[in-house]
């Protein structure tokens, strides 16, 4: 009967203090997004001691503002604030004319490689961090090619600001 008492105390004992815990476990859907998000990210590449990001050929980052959470990935529905300039490399910081801002308060939303904007954005907002100021030198075919976009001239290399100021998985 001792033995019996002890065993019920002991069990008590456990049931009182698991049911004290958080709810800790993660559904097998969560443990594999966040296991893809951190793949993702891992295959971010990093700045140099400048915020310079080579991120392919013809495409260049430079993180003006860092951000915090987690990184931009395919398929995210990414908020943003942006102004575009044509590079002109003799104009100060390479903004030559400026083309277009998203201005106001309600920001530009795409989501990412659904081919909503140019390759230039896909790429160059993948990895980005909410609340990250960043700057995209994008060269003419990653941004609108031979043809432009009036009033992009065709062939223009394409300067952007652009701020992730919210990011959304899809559903």
């Amino acid at each position: 009967m001792k033995y019996f008492n002890l065993a019920l105390a002991c069990t008590a004992a456990l049931m009182i203090t698991a049911c004290q815990q958080p709810d800790q476990t993660v559904s097998n859907e969560e443990a594999v997004a966040q296991e893809e998000a951190s793949m993702d990210v891992d295959a971010c590449p990093a700045a140099d001691e400048n915020g310079v990001i080579e991120i392919q050929e013809g495409l260049t980052g430079r993180i003006m503002k860092a951000g915090y959470g987690r990184a931009a990935v395919s398929k995210d529905y990414a908020d943003v604030h942006t102004t575009l300039w044509l590079y002109d490399e003799a104009a100060e910081g390479g903004r030559g004319t400026e083309i277009w801002s998203s201005g106001g308060v309600d920001p530009f939303q795409f989501q990412l490689d659904a081919g909503q904007v140019i390759k230039g954005w896909d790429l160059g907002v993948a990895c980005m961090l909410v609340g990250e100021k960043r700057e995209l030198k994008i060269a003419p075919e990653l941004g609108y090619g031979a043809r432009g976009k009036p009033p992009v001239p065709p062939n223009a290399t394409l300067l952007f600001e652009i701020e992730l100021t919210n990011l959304k998985a899809p559903e």
